[in-house]
């Protein structure tokens, strides 16, 4: 992360869901990398890393693939607290054919992704997706 004023933080929450969004239609590992160390839920619940990508490895290994994945981004929004900290969160709706065993069905609704900025790098620390669930 840069250390000037110009820094645009919606820019990098924005760019963060993308990265996000695109590598959960691609079943993609990668998408890993956008995920913090921890995640925080409702109710002061703390859920490791190692939990979610093993979340998130049986959802994917249930489908043969998704297809035609389309998302818009409707809302961005953050807040920077002291000491290089802040939360934010972007939100829109996406949709997807979910393909299983040559027979698909749509999946879509309302996201929204959940983001920490903490040592210079904004993560998401909370997941609503359609087809995600914990």
């Amino acid at each position: 992360m840069q250390n000037n004023s110009t820094f645009n933080h919606q820019a990098d929450i924005v760019n963060s869901a993308i990265r996000f969004i695109n590598a959960w239609f691609k079943q993609s590992k990668a998408i890993t990398e956008e995920l913090n160390d921890f995640f925080m839920l409702p109710g002061n619940k703390i859920i490791r890393k190692d939990v979610i990508i093993g979340r998130l490895k049986g959802i994917f290994g249930q489908s043969d693939e998704y297809v035609g994945g389309r998302y818009d981004i409707i809302d961005v929004n953050f807040e920077l607290f002291d000491g290089g900290k802040g939360m934010g969160f972007v939100e829109g709706v996406a949709g997807y054919r979910d393909v299983i065993r040559k027979q698909s069905k749509i999946i879509s609704g309302p996201f929204k992704l959940y983001f920490a900025l903490n040592n210079g790098s904004w993560k998401i620390v909370n997941i609503e997706f359609p087809g995600f669930s914990y």
